[in-house]
């Protein structure tokens, strides 16, 4: 784990970084993070996450008064000092805490925390070999007109009772659909679906994964055909193959839905070659940004 800690401008250390009892990203999960990765010392498509960050905070009504040349040196250097050749660089801006004598959420100050520790797949090996079950859970996502999903916020309570509820069930991940029964999104990853050659992944109600644009781009430059709408958990039970992407590992293979057995080979071919192709221009350099 990193030792070093970047908190509104100063690198601490980490045993000594802390935050207000007052803060109301501790009290509430008021704030938004991303977690930008790094293998082999480059980073991998730094302006986008940046791009989705200021996206989230403009919409919160964060504004921790950072140009993008201050941001993209904090998460870089805050990985440099880490030490980590790869790395999962998470950046995390809170509400803040009220000035004394107001209660008017306007005047928090926002806090800005960023750290890297060692870069982790979602799956371990033998699951990114044959597959992971993946349960369609009872919890429905939230609706777009409660809470827009493209908000990538903290307050995570939601999807860990869903982990835990998937986990007692012996899953190793699930899915949840929206209020129309539409399949949306896991906890920490977007998900795919292959049938009959044509690759499918959700379009309402998920977040705008920057591993999930990266692997509709590479579908279409390898001329697989794309379509981003509506699934059901139907489309799932009979796909042809299935699969999750996220920061943390790219593509992780499913071999059962909610009991039922993906019908063709997995891995299967589509989510091969996607996958294939991702760590390709990772090696590549494509959209690198050198931290050493």
């Amino acid at each position: 784990m990193s030792n070093v800690v970047y908190v509104n401008g100063a690198f601490l250390p980490a045993e000594g970084t802390h935050v207000s009892f007052f803060d109301w990203g501790l009290q509430f999960g008021d704030g938004v993070y991303e977690v930008v990765s790094t293998l082999d010392g480059v980073m991998f498509r730094l302006d986008d996450y940046l791009d989705r960050l200021d996206a989230s905070m403009h919409a919160a009504r964060l504004d921790p008064r950072m140009s993008r040349h201050e941001w993209r040196e904090a998460v870089l250097e805050t990985t440099r000092r880490s030490g980590l050749r790869d790395a999962g660089t998470k950046i995390i801006v809170t509400r803040g805490a009220q000035p004394p004598g107001t209660t008017d959420l306007r005047a928090c100050k926002p806090n800005v925390f960023i750290c890297a520790t060692p870069y982790m797949f979602l799956g371990d090996e033998a699951q990114r070999k044959n597959g992971i079950k993946l349960m369609v859970a009872h919890q429905r996502g939230m609706p777009n007109d409660s809470l827009d999903p493209r908000y990538k916020h903290i307050s995570r309570l939601q999807y860990n009772l869903a982990r835990i509820e998937a986990a007692e069930a012996g899953y190793d991940d699930l899915v949840w659909l929206s209020h129309r029964g539409m399949v949306q999104e896991a906890p920490r990853s977007n998900v795919f679906m292959v049938k009959n050659g044509t690759l499918y992944t959700p379009a309402d109600g998920v977040l705008h994964g920057i591993t999930r644009m990266t692997f509709c781009e590479l579908a279409r430059e390898l001329g697989i055909p794309v379509t981003v709408g509506d699934i059901t958990a139907f489309d799932l039970f009979v796909a042809d193959e299935v699969f999750t992407c996220s920061t943390s590992g790219a593509a992780l293979p499913v071999r059962e839905v909610s009991g039922r057995k993906v019908m063709g080979p997995v891995p299967g071919p589509v989510t091969q070659r996607l996958n294939d192709a991702y760590w390709r221009i990772r090696a590549e350099g494509r959209y690198a940004t050198r931290v050493y």
